[in-house]
């Protein structure tokens, strides 16, 4: 795992009613009590002691955190889901809202993110990547669901704050280093991690130092069998069959080295200053192999069979044309003059992130406190280059499917894996090209707090501040065009049948699951011999987004002897500006266009604990939130694909979200160690935002003739209440066992009929463990029901389906410093599995394996 992490900010800290709790807090990670039993009683009190809403994850020991993914910690609190598309907690959904509607700060700040360029559902946005962060230095992680005007705005469903370690709060000369093997049983291969922490104070405790690195690697393996839409044809009587039947094998190898520092002085007693800097390099460079065919489309279906509208098997038979002598299929007229196609994507990958932030503590009196932040991040990422390389093929064959199982035959089976089957296209014709798309997410910010103790009524403290942040989005691409010389099968370049086993658990038969796949040195190799097209930029692809904000804040805490909260206004006024290329679908041809937008948003927020009595409380959160749209979204960049006849871009006349969010939670605590909760929650959102297809006559500059495309673009969709109801557990059981479980039902009514992006109607956890002397034992499963992702190709709904994960944890603390961990996560192999609006029409069905880690740390 890589790290992440600023510097400390007051303004993270747990906020309270008064300094003396606020004190109470920050000294919960002086603890000298470890292990997860421990952990979760001082997330407890941190709960119990807060003024708001909130959840809290504290780090067992220093550098041990309780998972090894802080997104799959997250996923353990109520209300929260975890998206699992490539194996490990990538995304992460509050309350049944967007993962683009939550933010992540680290110590009260962004940080950037960089995108490696291969996930197309990964756009340049807002959501932070949780595989980028680190356990090794954190030691919390809150979770407020309901705002407060001090946090930043730009959350719906909550903010996630890390909060690291500091050299001052840690003993001198503390060391914790750790070393694992993990396997992924899909790729069956494995990898060594580490890490190593080193923290430091003067004997005076004026001065400290802290450095971390880390090192991780992991070889990832998906098998997956993808569905490219739906569209009526005549030849099955206007039943809808699928565009194309893909099987795909990715392979991607993650190599992530990351090192933190922190200097922590003390120059005089009033003042107290924080230096810290972050360098991540993650190294994600893949390998993707397409193999489809396209029923009805490219061919002859010649007989089919037909259930509940949808063509669910079939016949096609290829029609045989002669192009430079050489035997293929499809009329003239077919510019592919093939039914099928193998398509390969090799990208070099590297995705870097910078951070440094200089934070400062003054307290000039005994009532003062005046906090300030000065801090630069910014990442880079994008495909440098990618090499795209497409073979075509002449089969007849059968296709089969039924919800989440497959099949594909060829008539003639040896074919499936006989290089000789698979050859480039005619000569002149495109045999694929090379491409450089460079992405760059940076941020400059400086944020002024201060607070004081005042007596008014209940009134007991006053803060107040501003912040203010420049940002920049951009996206630059160029690429070529290599055309084929002469005409090439698969033999020669160096092929090899896919892994055996990989395609198991995916329902496949037939030839679905078998696949011979090229070397990517012979295919680089072969794209480099060829005449290279002349570089051109990717107008289409192009955007640049600058927003600049400035925001202000006033807040007043507020207790008495049974009840504490708070009651704040937080001001945003944020301006924008886009360039991109303005494309004219008559003539196909792009015009530089910029455009500025800016509005102000009046924020605020309420937040009341009532103690019923001493181990009883309700508390009720109310406030006005704003999200902005991702930064992809609100550029006017337009692209086609003049083959699949698809395009799509942005709208930089997207307004933010708003919402009108409740929280109303009544807590009772028996023990120090135990909780049950209910909660209630409803989110009342205007301008949503979705991106929804549609069919455009535009000028296709491949064939010199008008084409009807499917067209995507985003829009605000409208307004939507969210409403849901989470009950929580969590209790020592005794003998060293306890339990924490939850569950969470949510639903949404919406102004036009379009389903909430990533709301799961149901979502549960239940995790037992056991801790007896030196052993810890830990299972985890979580669960949660399908949820509507977004709107895809031919206007089709996308949704992906109920998915489930099991993990486990045992540990032995072989001596005082020494301890031996081993985790095992996605044990079941779940399945992830998207569809059209019905199970019946699949979009994707994908495995990723299962994660065996072991590992050694040693403390000192």
């Amino acid at each position: 795992m890589l790290i992440a992490a600023l510097s400390a900010s007051a303004q993270t800290a747990p906020d309270s009613s008064s300094p003396e709790k606020k004190d109470e807090v920050i000294t919960l990670s002086e603890f000298t009590v470890t292990g997860y039993r421990a952990s979760l009683a001082k997330s407890l009190e941190t709960k119990r002691e807060s003024a708001s809403i909130i959840d809290v994850i504290t780090a067992e020991d220093v550098g041990k955190f309780p998972d090894t993914n802080i997104a799959e910690s997250l996923s353990h609190l109520t209300g929260i889901s975890v998206d699992h598309q490539f194996g490990e907690g990538e995304k992460v959904s509050i309350l049944g809202t967007d993962p683009a509607l939550n933010r992540l700060l680290v110590n009260g700040q962004t940080i950037a993110s960089g995108d490696w360029g291969g996930n197309p559902t990964d756009t340049s946005g807002r959501t932070f990547n949780y595989t980028l962060l680190s356990p090794e230095i954190i030691g919390s992680v809150e979770l407020y669901k309901a705002s407060e005007a001090r946090i930043d705005e730009g959350s719906i469903g909550g903010t996630v704050i890390v909060n690291t370690r500091r050299p001052l709060d840690l003993p001198a000369n503390t060391v914790r280093a750790s070393a694992g093997y993990a396997y992924n049983d899909r790729s069956e291969k494995g990898n060594l991690r580490g890490s190593v922490l080193y923290s430091w104070k003067s004997s005076d405790k004026k001065f400290g130092a802290l450095a971390a690195v880390t090192h991780d690697k992991e070889n990832l393996s998906r098998a997956g069998i993808e569905y490219w839409g739906f569209g009526t044809v005549a030849a099955a009587n206007n039943a809808m069959v699928p565009f194309g039947m893909n099987s795909a094998y990715f392979k991607q190898e993650r190599r992530r080295d990351g090192i933190q520092a922190a200097l922590q002085w003390k120059p005089i007693d009033q003042l107290e200053l924080n230096l810290t800097g972050v360098h991540i390099k993650g190294v994600y460079d893949n390998f993707s192999q397409s193999r489809y065919v396209v029923p009805a489309y490219w061919g002859t279906l010649d007989s089919y069979t037909v259930k509940n509208g949808y063509v669910v098997s079939g016949h096609v038979t290829a029609n045989n044309a002669t192009v430079d002598g050489v035997t293929l299929v499809g009329p003239a007229a077919n510019p592919y003059a093939a039914n099928g196609q193998y398509d390969t994507n090799l990208r070099k990958t590297t995705v870097k992130t910078d951070a440094i932030n200089l934070h400062g503590d003054y307290r000039p009196d005994d009532t003062w406190h005046i906090g300030f932040d000065v801090g630069h991040t910014s990442a880079s990422g994008g495909k440098d280059p990618e090499y795209l390389f497409s073979l075509m093929f002449n089969q007849n064959f059968s296709f089969a499917y039924d919800g989440s199982k497959s099949s594909l035959t060829f008539d003639d089976h040896a074919a499936a894996t006989d290089p000789a089957a698979y050859r480039t296209r005619k000569t002149g014709d495109q045999a694929g090209g090379i491409e450089y798309t460079k992405t760059k997410d940076k941020e400059d910010y400086i944020q002024i707090d201060a607070d004081r103790p005042v007596r008014f009524g209940a009134f007991d403290k006053i803060l107040f501040g501003t912040k203010y942040t420049d940002h920049v989005n951009r996206q630059d691409s160029i690429g070529n065009r290599i055309n084929v010389t002469d005409i090439r099968d698969l033999s020669s370049f160096s092929p090899s049948n896919s892994p055996t086993g990989l395609f198991d658990g995916l329902g496949t038969s037939g030839d679905t699951a078998t696949m011979v796949v090229p070397t990517q040195d012979a295919v680089v190799k072969y794209l480099l011999s060829l005449p290279q097209g002349v570089m051109e930029e990717k107008k289409g692809q192009e955007f640049y987004v600058r927003e600049k904000n400035l925001g202000a804040y006033v807040q007043a805490n507020f207790s008495s002897t049974n009840y504490r909260g708070n009651l704040g206004l937080r001001v945003a006024d944020t301006t924008e500006e886009s360039k991109y290329w303005n494309y004219d679908g008559n003539t196909a041809t792009y015009t530089k266009v910029k455009k500025d937008s800016d509005y102000m948003k009046w924020l605020p927020s309420f937040n009341f604990t009532l103690d019923l009595d001493k181990d009883l409380l309700l508390r009720t959160g109310v406030s006005q939130v704003i999200a902005r749209p991702r930064y992809s979204d609100l550029a006017g960049h337009f692209e086609v694909d003049n083959t699949r006849l698809t395009g799509g871009g942005g709208n930089p006349d997207l307004k933010p979200y708003e919402s009108n969010n409740v929280n109303v939670s009544l807590e009772w605590y028996p023990k120090k160690s135990s909780l049950y909760a209910v909660e209630f929650f409803a989110r009342n959102i205007s301008n949503y935002i979705l991106s929804v297809t549609e069919d455009k006559v535009l000028f296709n500059t491949a064939t010199g003739q008008n084409a009807t495309y499917s067209i995507s673009s985003p829009f605000n969709a409208g307004t939507a209440v969210v409403r849901g109801v989470a009950l929580t557990t969590q209790q020592e059981l005794g003998a060293g066992f306890g339990i924490q479980a939850n569950i969470t039902f949510s639903d949404a009514n919406t102004s036009n009929g379009y389903n909430m992006p990533y709301l799961s109607k149901t979502t549960y956890n239940i995790i037992p463990y056991w801790e007896s002397g030196p052993f810890a034992a830990r299972v985890s499963y979580s669960w949660r029901s399908s949820f509507f992702t977004s709107i895809g190709r031919l206007n089709s709904p996308l949704f992906a389906d109920s998915y489930k994960q099991l993990d486990a944890s045992f540990s032995y603390q072989v001596t005082k410093n020494i301890q031996v961990q081993l985790n095992a996560t996605n044990l079941l192999d779940s399945t992830y599995f998207w569809y059209y609006k019905y199970k019946y029409a699949p979009m994707g069905v994908y495995k990723n394996g299962r994660m065996l880690t072991a590992s050694v740390s040693y403390k000192f």
